[in-house]
């Protein structure tokens, strides 16, 4: 190897050795500028030790899940089925079995308590037990959100009184010109033929009044609007399907025969609204029985029919004695044969009874404690007046502490009527549970 070629590997070595020392010090100078740019926190948040709100946390848990149920509640309004459209029929169905009217929770059936739980009474009375039933239940819980019964109620200043936003599915008809009563008979007559719920048809005349309509309805009549209502549920169950989806397309037609614009009252699936409103009459469509007994002679018919109408009671059609409110002569309770053999004027000259009842239909009287109230007092005088003493539905003698029990149990009942804005004996009431 030549001096030459030495020398200039050995420069050749210095130069690298000298960039690469450059390069390591310009790396130094750099990252000491950029550290000093920045402030050094005095604590390390992933290393110290933290803490957490459990309050603050539980309130928004609690919020969160409000929201949510909210939120899938709309859902589910939202992704129901169009009403005006035809569906298979899905939904379960059911009809009345019989000619004759139901209750599905038709008779009262008290656990009473002995001498020795008289102490727990109060605990026992605030109870959320409902009559008949044994059923667990409370008074705040509602069978849709408060906000959808908010929005039904608020659409019944839109609609005729006869109505009600929660049992009834109304459609209002706006057209350009007058409707006229002859251009609505084929849809009078083609409704009355649909089925056993109620079907009403009003009309808003010029002075800004609903009038029912009917078959015989002046012919010259014109209106402004036109009301098309069919009533959810009764005791029979919910309206099924098929009615439901004719009755909708029928007041469509009808919309485009009149060139009528049709806006349907409510939000949600009609059907879904039918079984939650059936759901509801189950649980406070209940009949209380008191009866009245007697274990030594028989009672002479002529005997109790005097009795009866002494206490300002009318044997019926029926073959039930009627109390009638004096005010407005509605029902508020009956008497009963104890072997539900019908009253007759001859029978009760000739025959004795061994034992009678007293009944109450609690969601069709205006006020169900009060009345519940006066039946017990008649029932005790017509009780003391014949020897007699009253029992429940297992021949359980009826003291001041059970029908004390009875009364708190009415309250609640009543107060989930109230709740859900269906007035106890109001006609809406009366017609629902028919």
């Amino acid at each position: 190897m030549t001096d030459l070629l030495f020398a200039l590997i050995l420069l050749g070595a210095l130069i690298i050795a000298s960039v690469v020392i450059y390069n390591m010090l310009q790396e130094r100078k750099l990252r000491k500028e950029i550290t000093s740019g920045f402030i050094v926190p005095r604590h390390d948040v992933l290393a110290d030790n933290f803490s957490l709100d459990a309050d603050a946390f539980a309130v928004e848990k609690e919020m969160a899940e409000i929201t949510s149920k909210h939120e899938g509640f709309y859902a589910k309004e939202s992704s129901s089925p169009e009403r005006l459209e035809p569906s298979s029929d899905k939904m379960p169905t059911s009809e009345p079995s019989s000619s004759e009217y139901r209750f599905r929770e038709s008779k009262v059936d008290f656990d009473f308590i002995s001498s020795e739980q008289s102490l727990n009474l109060q605990a026992d009375l605030t109870s959320d037990e409902t009559i008949g039933s044994a059923r667990k239940t409370s008074v705040e819980r509602d069978i849709v959100p408060a906000t959808a019964i908010h929005e039904l109620d608020s659409l019944q200043n839109r609609l005729p009184e006869e109505t009600h936003g929660q049992v009834d599915l109304t459609a209002i008809l706006f057209a350009s010109i007058p409707i006229k009563v002859a251009d609505l008979a084929g849809l009078v007559s083609t409704m009355s033929e649909m089925g056993s719920l109620p079907l009403m048809i009003h009309g808003l005349n010029e002075g800004e009044k609903w009038r029912l309509l009917d078959t015989v309805s002046p012919v010259k009549q014109t209106f402004k609007q036109i009301t098309c209502s069919i009533q959810l549920a009764d005791r029979g169950g919910p309206i099924n399907r098929s009615a439901l989806n004719k009755f909708q397309f029928l007041v469509e037609e009808i919309g485009l025969n009149l060139n009528a614009h049709v806006e349907w009252q409510g939000s949600g699936d009609a059907m879904l609204r039918a079984t939650e409103l059936d759901q509801f009459c189950m649980e406070v469509d209940q009949l209380i029985n008191i009866h009245v007994g007697q274990s030594g002679n028989p009672i002479h018919g002529t005997k109790f029919k005097g009795l009866a109408e002494a206490n300002g009671m009318i044997l019926g059609d029926d073959g039930k004695f009627h109390m009638l409110s004096k005010a407005n002569q509605m029902l508020q309770f009956v008497i009963i044969d104890g072997n539900n053999q019908p009253f007759t004027i001859d029978n009760l000259r000739t025959n004795v009874i061994k034992s009678f009842t007293f009944q109450l239909e609690i969601p069709k009287v205006a006020n169900c404690e009060t009345i519940f109230n006066e039946m017990i007092v008649v029932a005790k005088q017509m009780a003391n007046s014949l020897n007699a003493y009253l029992v429940d539905d297992h021949q359980k003698v009826l003291g001041d502490l059970q029908i004390e029990k009875i009364r708190q149990q009415l309250r609640v009942i009543h107060a989930k009527m109230v709740a859900r804005s269906i007035m106890p004996g109001s006609p809406s009431a009366i017609r629902l549970f028919n």
